[in-house]
């Protein structure tokens, strides 16, 4: 869920959920994690302040953030990962009794630790269970070493009703799994009453951005997975071709400190901006202020940020790695660049800068992934799994 640090945190399947609240009843309950240290009781007290409201209306929808421990204190890793989802199966529980929470349908947003929790909540209440996997849920768990994360992968994958992948690319590995007969593709789509062209001066005088230069944007998590640094070296590159460029880092993560530095040394800190996580209502105004959107990920399940991009008429420049390929479908929508390679990036970003777009065009193709044509499909699965269809 969202937080005052990362609001654009889950924004993928919050814009579905939001979506979804106009035709069904919700109910979110998203349990928070809570690291405790046995020495450090001070810390404790200031982990506990920082922790979210219980319960809260998000969009008039019924939110709970139950307490779990996440036990990071026990020697042994695998008895770690046991009581973490004990402690979250209890949290669950304790929410649903107390408030006397009523469904049919569990739907879970990623396949470990959500789905597996949820998988198990369903046999315990007879409901069904649908989980979405989003795509480092299925990447990492099951081909990393961590036994633990795999066979409780393929547990909430074995006792789910339907599972909805959000990209062709990540069915296939499903259905390496042996679950391809039960699996969907069905993308978490962009909301179209937010991402639209607007003028791109004004909003770059609404958001206090230079007029005069030409601005690249990366908008996600600064985690390895993304690939900044391979963007970080591929605009150095870009900067010996052309100087009135600068690139916007949109996002939070584990490198953030790591990338600063290398930009730094890199000598190109002044025109490489991290402006840290925005709220969801300013990101189509960054989108519609820049010129070229980049996603140098060296794995995405579909990437989100191409839909946002394309819906507001901007061309993209991104690795063909996972789904992607599966947005940029020609050379009118973007770029597609071997990932890890800092020289085919900064050559598709120079393409890309100099090129002339058709934005209507972009518009209109896109116009097949907006919330509203993606949530009808998702409706559909929910009277499939209640025998409805």
């Amino acid at each position: 869920m969202p937080s005052k640090e990362r609001p654009q945190l889950w924004s993928h399947a919050l814009n579905q959920i939001y979506e979804l609240s106009e035709k069904c009843d919700i109910k979110i309950v998203s349990p928070v994690r809570l690291s405790i240290s046995l020495r450090r009781h001070e810390e404790n007290k200031e982990r506990a302040k920082s922790l979210p409201p219980y319960e809260y209306k998000i969009r008039a929808i019924p939110c709970w953030r139950p307490i779990y421990i996440d036990f990071s204190f026990l020697p042994c890793k695998y008895r770690k990962y046991y009581f973490q989802i004990v402690s979250m199966i209890a949290s669950l529980l304790l929410v649903i009794f107390r408030k006397r929470i009523k469904f049919d349908i569990i739907h879970a947003h990623f396949v470990y630790r959500p789905g597996y929790v949820a998988a198990v909540l369903g046999r315990i209440f007879g409901k069904p269970v649908v989980i979405t996997a989003h795509g480092t849920d299925i990447h990492h768990n099951l081909y990393k070493e961590n036994i633990v994360y795999k066979k409780r992968t393929i547990d909430a994958l074995r006792r789910s009703k339907k599972i909805i992948a959000v990209s062709e690319f990540l069915k296939r590995k499903i259905a390496n799994e042996g679950f391809g007969k039960k699996t969907c593709v069905i993308p978490c789509g962009f909301s179209e009453s937010e991402f639209y062209p607007m003028d791109k001066k004004k909003c770059r005088t609404k958001l206090s951005l230079e007029t005069s230069k030409k601005n690249l944007l990366f908008i996600g998590n600064l985690i390895t997975v993304k690939g900044v640094d391979i963007l970080i070296e591929a605009f150095k590159i870009v900067l010996d071709k052309d100087t009135n460029v600068v690139l916007i880092i949109i996002g939070e993560g584990t490198e953030k400190i790591t990338l600063e530095q290398q930009a730094r040394d890199c000598k190109i800190d002044k025109m490489v901006h991290f402006l840290g996580s925005k709220n969801n209502n300013e990101i189509p105004l960054y989108i519609n202020s820049s010129d070229v959107i980049v996603l140098p990920s060296r794995d995405e399940g579909r990437g989100l940020v191409i839909f946002e991009a394309l819906a507001c008429g901007k061309p993209v420049v991104a690795s063909r790695v996972g789904g992607i390929p599966e947005t940029v479908v020609n050379d009118k929508l973007g770029i597609l660049v071997e990932k890890e390679n800092p020289i085919d990036l900064a050559d598709g970003i120079l393409k890309a800068l100099a090129s002339s777009w058709d934005s209507l065009y972009q518009c209109n193709y896109i116009n097949q992934y907006c919330n509203t044509k993606l949530v009808a499909k998702v409706l559909k699965v929910y009277d499939k799994v209640l025998n409805r269809a």
